[in-house]
């Protein structure tokens, strides 16, 4: 009897193990099936962190520009390297919108550094990378040079001046640019609407959470339970970088904030850029945030909706700062003439359509043709023919 009890126990025990063994196979299956297919981008953008992973591009375009960026212990973020994605590659090995290039600059090399936001690095706004006006800018400056004349696109989705800063500070420099181009001023004005102002933005903007603790990255190489409920989870954490969100802000009340508060950051920043560029040997120019007039700010981006007044005060007061540094440093302050531009090129607020690019190199184009580095370079003209 007793030899039979523990036989009919074992058996017991084995299906046991035999249920919850195919249990959990189920459970795994399911939670594979629906974490490939959940939207949780964000959340799965946390698991590809926490792995070690080069997140995947799995959104559209407001999410894939925040989607782009990855963290750094020193620059806050950067673009992830050799980013394929809209069926062109759109960083190179270094992270920057270009084709391949050296760190070290070649000999007989223009080297012009552009720095900014994303009205710098366009994408996803524009998909084909030779579409931006930094590509553009490029071709028109080869057409007129002897020499190789690179235009390296260093711009950050989202970077205001502190990223620009930090970002030449840590990488931009060592490629020994000739010019330096900051195009910018734009993403400053966000900070203005917040109290507690802080000129290095820590009011603003602070790194998000992407290290795991011991023993979940293993957990979630293993699986696909883990890694559907750590996505659910992770969701609504800031991946790389947490910024306030200004629609949290009353408009009338960030208007207020904006004209009673100075951009001091901003100022501080573009001051450091511009002294450490031209320390490095390099020329300064400045290039205007563009926006679209007041009346269409919230046409295409329904969240400025009642913050029209607030964004045109901003960057009027971002301008004063880039103009007094221009004469302060004696350096070139370019402004994008509004009235150049169509209403219908532009995207949402500030971003254009590959039409506006166009315009916008060549306004840049037309500041750059008579800089020395050019005049020497020239092509020589062809003799004419009669």
């Amino acid at each position: 009897m007793r030899i039979r009890s523990l036989a009919n126990l074992l058996v017991i025990t084995v299906l046991l193990l035999i249920s919850v063994g195919l249990s959990v196979a189920l459970l795994e299956f399911a939670a594979g099936y629906l974490y490939d297919r959940a939207g949780l981008a964000n959340g799965k953008r946390m698991v590809d962190l926490y792995l070690g992973r080069t997140p995947e591009m799995r959104v559209g375009a407001k999410e894939a520009e925040k989607a782009s960026i990855t963290p750094h212990p020193y620059l806050l973020f950067v673009h992830t390297p050799n980013m394929t994605v809209d069926g062109y590659q759109q960083t190179n090995s270094l992270g920057y919108r270009n084709k391949e290039f050296t760190v070290e600059k070649p000999a007989d090399t223009i080297r012009i550094l552009v720095v900014g936001g994303s009205t710098t690095f366009m994408w996803p706004y524009i998909k084909n990378p030779a579409d931006t006006w930094v590509a553009r800018l490029e071709a028109k400056l080869q057409a007129i040079s002897s020499k190789q004349v690179q235009v390296i696109n260093a711009g950050v989705n989202y970077g205001t001046s502190a990223e620009a800063l930090a970002g030449y500070v840590f990488r931009h420099r060592f490629l020994q640019p000739d010019i330096v181009i900051y195009h910018g001023g734009g993403n400053d004005v966000l900070p203005l609407f917040f109290d507690h102002y802080n000129p290095e933005y820590t009011h603003f903007r602070s790194a998000g959470g992407s290290k795991p603790r011991p023993g979940e990255k293993r957990l979630l190489e293993h699986s696909h339970t883990a890694r559907y409920l750590y996505a659910r989870w992770l969701e609504p954490v800031g991946s790389v970088v947490v910024t306030q969100p200004f629609w949290e802000v009353d408009p009338l009340v960030a208007l207020e904030r904006v004209r009673q508060q100075a951009p001091i950051g901003f100022e501080r920043n573009v001051d450091s850029l511009i002294t450490l560029s031209k320390s490095s040997g390099a020329d300064v120019v400045l290039f205007g945030f563009l926006q679209a007039k007041k009346q269409y700010l919230s046409k295409n981006a329904p969240a400025f909706k009642g913050y029209e007044d607030a964004l045109v005060l901003g960057l009027e007061k971002n301008y004063e700062v880039l103009a007094r540094a221009g004469s302060r440093h004696h350096v070139p302050f370019v402004i994008p003439a509004q009235d150049r531009f169509q209403d219908e090129w532009f995207q949402d607020n500030c971003h254009l359509t590959p039409e506006g690019e166009e315009v916008k190199a060549q306004i840049m184009f037309e500041e750059l043709k008579t800089h020395p580095q050019f005049f020497s370079a020239r092509n020589p003209t062809p003799p004419a023919t009669h």
